[in-house]
């Protein structure tokens, strides 16, 4: 994380208030009030607590916790390296990831028994769902290596550390090579086995709760909500979702619907779906949080603080596409780091090789990529302009 001189971070926090009261302006909302940031930065300074701690904390009254972002981050992806061992000491031995196939299974168990670590597979693991998504990151794939030393050191009557792969492999062989698979007409045939919900809720159901094992789940924010079923939105739900009565409906939402409050949310700080009229997505809290941060007292970060009432549970997120209050989203919030500070994750440029790019075009959504001639050059670039995309979308919101 990028250690700030003093100056600097009141220069940017000064810049981040001036934002916040032009983004509320623009929006007819009234200004910034200095009593409820105060309350705030009290709330916050009273009863937050170390990211890692509150979210292994949450074990003690639930047994699925989800941990949620927007877009990934080099910030997150250590969050995430940072968060494993503290799983492993609290006793809990399961991990749940969006980013890698059932398919894939045997080869994560294989990896994390290994007696070294083989970045190879570990790519491997990931290879399809992150080509799907553009997502081939140094920091996510090191999360691997870290549930690989955190075996190695374990007590030998312990349980290994698993990892447990959620999402499924598209059927690309029900379409033409030339098809466009970021178009939704293509959807129908590419999930056979169901909407990737679904499927990850049955995997989670399956793996964890009907084993009695407790774990930490991690995905993207749309599958990270338990009790929110949101309103479709043209981004986040421009492909590959289910709706249910018009509402979005998550892995989350149908684990939820099965074990209760078992189950909890946590959400990294980061921006949330807009209904486009002023933006495509807009800051949390309606920028309360991002100003109560960023005031000369305000609290120090990274923090984790629960939402679940008082304060910080009533902030309105009157601006998001799906409005309510920051308690309806989760249980929890964790803040790494103010949003103009967040950092893309570091790609890795080789993750497709001369080996490997006759896969890699197989697997590929952008039509561009699944031509004959996308080179191993073009799907690293896809991959730097996706992390590129997420950090500029963070500093975006005006």
């Amino acid at each position: 994380m990028r250690v700030l001189s003093p100056r600097m971070r009141r220069r940017d926090d000064e810049a981040m208030l001036d934002r916040v009261e032009h983004f509320r302006a623009r929006r007819r909302l009234s200004g910034l009030d200095t009593r409820l940031l105060d309350e705030v930065v009290d709330v916050v300074g009273n009863e937050g607590r170390d990211p890692a701690e509150y979210v292994t904390s949450l074990f003690d009254e639930h047994q699925v916790v989800f941990l949620g972002e927007h877009a990934p981050s080099r910030q997150a992806g250590l969050f995430l390296q940072e968060l494993v061992p503290e799983l492993q000491a609290a006793g809990v031995w399961c991990l749940g990831i969006e980013f890698a196939c059932v398919d894939d299974q045997p080869i994560l168990d294989a990896l994390l028994m290994a007696p070294r670590f083989d970045e190879t597979l570990a790519r491997s693991a990931v290879f399809r769902w992150g080509l799907r998504h553009h997502f081939a990151y140094r920091e996510y794939l090191d999360v691997l290596r870290v549930v690989w030393e955190v075996n190695q050191d374990r007590d030998p009557l312990a349980p290994m550390f698993r990892v447990v792969a959620l999402d499924y492999d598209i059927e690309v062989d029900a379409v033409t090579a030339s098809a466009d698979l970021r178009s939704p007409y293509a959807w129908e045939h590419l999930r056979p086995r169901g909407s990737a919900a679904r499927h990850m809720a049955d995997v989670i159901l399956r793996e964890f709760v009907d084993r009695n094992h407790r774990a930490l789940v991690v995905g993207r924010t749309q599958h990270s909500l338990t009790r929110l079923r949101r309103l479709p939105h043209h981004v986040c739900d421009a492909i590959d979702y289910e709706l249910i009565d018009g509402h979005v409906v998550g892995a989350a939402n149908h684990v939820y619907a099965t074990i209760a409050d078992r189950a909890a949310t946590v959400l990294l700080h980061q921006p949330l779906p807009a209904d486009g009229e002023m933006g495509d997505f807009t800051l949390a809290a309606d920028g309360v949080l991002d100003a109560a941060f960023a005031r000369p007292n305000g609290p120090k970060y990274p923090v984790a603080f629960d939402v679940r009432s008082g304060t910080l549970g009533h902030l309105a997120c009157s601006t998001a596409a799906d409005r309510g209050e920051l308690s309806t989203r989760a249980t929890g919030w964790v803040f790494l780091d103010s949003i103009d500070r967040l950092t893309a994750p570091t790609p890795i440029h080789d993750v497709v090789t001369e080996d490997t790019v006759v896969d890699a075009r197989r697997y590929a959504l952008d039509a561009d990529l699944r031509g004959p001639d996308a080179t191993p050059e073009a799907f690293a670039d896809a991959v730097a302009t996706a992390a590129a995309a997420a950090e500029l979308g963070w500093t975006q919101i005006i």
